[in-house]
């Protein structure tokens, strides 16, 4: 396996449960400029898993993050149908491994630690509601 079967969401889970969620996950290719996810969209219940290339992410018009290869991002997606929280565009051509939320959902209730994973994303996203509490006045 490589190294997205180290992700948090997977703790709990056996290397053949791990397995077969990736083989259910799909690739998908963006080009420079894409826009991944939109600001107030709502969810299309899809997490990425950068491959290759790299993402910036935005929120109230500044870009506030560059995520990498390695790097995980639109997770809220596979828990809940939450409008997203940010705008996330391709830096460059790169490549996605894109998680369903209907597969996770299904290997979820069938993990060991599923409790412990839910209070970790939900804390991912307290996190992300506290801050936008704290967005600038426009």
């Amino acid at each position: 396996m490589s190294q997205v079967d180290e992700l948090y969401i997977f703790d709990g889970f056996s290397k053949d449960e791990i397995s077969f969620f990736l083989l259910m996950s799909q690739t998908q290719y963006v080009k420079s400029g894409d826009r991944i996810i939109t600001v107030g969209d709502m969810s299309n219940g899809h997490a990425y898993y950068i491959n290759r290339g790299s993402v910036r992410v935005i929120q109230w018009g500044e870009i506030v993050a560059t995520l990498w290869v390695g790097s995980f991002f639109g997770e809220i997606a596979l828990i809940t149908d939450e409008p997203r929280t940010a705008t996330v565009e391709a830096l460059e051509d790169s490549e996605l491994q894109v998680f369903l939320k209907d597969d996770f959902l299904t290997l979820f209730k069938h993990g060991k630690h599923s409790d412990e994973m839910k209070t970790e994303v939900m804390r991912r996203i307290q996190t992300r509601v506290n801050h936008e509490d704290k967005k600038p006045q426009e």
